[in-house]
């Protein structure tokens, strides 16, 4: 069968990206993205809606992880259906959350109340999160780099969650 090395070269090439992947548990970044930033809600990808569920639609449609200098990881996405606004989370080897970067387009409107999006600024915004713990120079420049390569050339916007 002609398929058969084919498809052992498609699964090799494959082998390298998957284990990269695999190198931060999802489930536990998952729920440290949740703890981190806890009932915190606001209007970035979707009106009142928490900020940790919206950070992780911004991972809807995942990327390559990339590793870092220090041993931690970037792992990053776009929101499905809407692949102008993205995603990024530093985590470490276990999948805790050390920081967060939001690319967002803002619009008025109200889902709750069935209003939806409007007056919507076209240009995007990009903020990130942190503890102030984790205000590491590397830690802000990576994300700075990370909306960089995803085409964002405006200044970010910094937002420091509870301790």
């Amino acid at each position: 069968m002609k398929i058969l090395p084919f498809v052992f070269s498609a699964v090799a090439l494959l082998a390298p990206a998957r284990a990269t992947a695999d190198s931060v548990s999802m489930p536990a970044l998952y729920k440290s993205v949740r703890h981190e930033f806890g009932g915190i809600r606001y209007d970035y990808f979707v009106p009142g809606q928490r900020v940790s569920d919206q950070i992780i639609m911004g991972l809807g449609i995942p990327h390559p992880t990339r590793p870092i200098a220090d041993g931690n990881t970037l792992i990053y996405g776009c929101r499905r259906h809407s692949c102008d606004e993205k995603s990024s989370v530093i985590a470490t080897p276990a999948g805790t959350m050390l920081a967060a970067g939001m690319i967002y387009l803002s619009c008025d409107g109200d889902l709750d109340k069935k209003i939806p999006p409007v007056n919507c600024d076209l240009r995007p915004h990009f903020r990130i999160f942190m503890k102030k713990k984790n205000d590491l120079p590397a830690l802000v420049q990576e994300l700075q780099d990370w909306a960089a390569r995803e085409g964002y050339t405006g200044a970010a916007e910094r937002q420091f969650l509870k301790p």
